[in-house]
This record gives C-alpha cells, structure tokens and sequence, in this order.
C-alpha cells in the first residue's frame, strides 16, 4: 500500500467533504488522488457502509478525546490549530 493510498484512504475515514465526493464518484476521486490502477480498484470497490460506520466512529472517539482531554493538552491543540 503506497503512502498516498494511506493519505487517500484517511482522508475519507477523517474527512466529510472528501467522503461525500468519493460516494458521488469513487473513481474520479481515486483517480485524482494520483493512485495506481490496483488501488483504484480497491478504493471504488470500499465497503460503503463500513467506511460511513468507520468515519461515525472515528468522530465519536475524536470529539470524546478533546472533551476528556486534560486542560493543557486542550491548549496545545488550540495552539495547533491556530498555526496549521
């Protein structure tokens, strides 16, 4: 798996507007991304259900974190979002 299959692939898990593209053209999206014909095939062949399952969770268990988070770790990542 190259590391741009890995970025495309988290992209869609993490990312809303890039999921929503790649349901409405999988392989216009993978394609764009620059990936190979093997991972092409593999990225319009996704289990749909099981990336939106997926994404849900990961979001669930990324707002949980920063409600939990320890206050300075809280300001760390304001600090971080301000930067990047």
């Amino acid at each position: 798996m190259s590391p741009a299959f890995e970025s495309f692939l988290a992209r869609l898990y993490a990312e809303r507007p890039a999921r929503e593209r790649f349901l409405a053209d999988a392989h216009g999206e993978a394609v764009a991304a620059g990936l190979t014909a093997d991972e092409i095939a593999a990225a319009v062949g996704i289990d749909r259900v099981g990336l939106e399952l997926a994404a849900a969770s990961f979001a669930h268990k990324r707002r949980r974190q920063r409600r939990f988070a320890h206050p300075v770790v809280r300001l760390w990542r304001a600090l971080a979002n301000r930067v990047g």
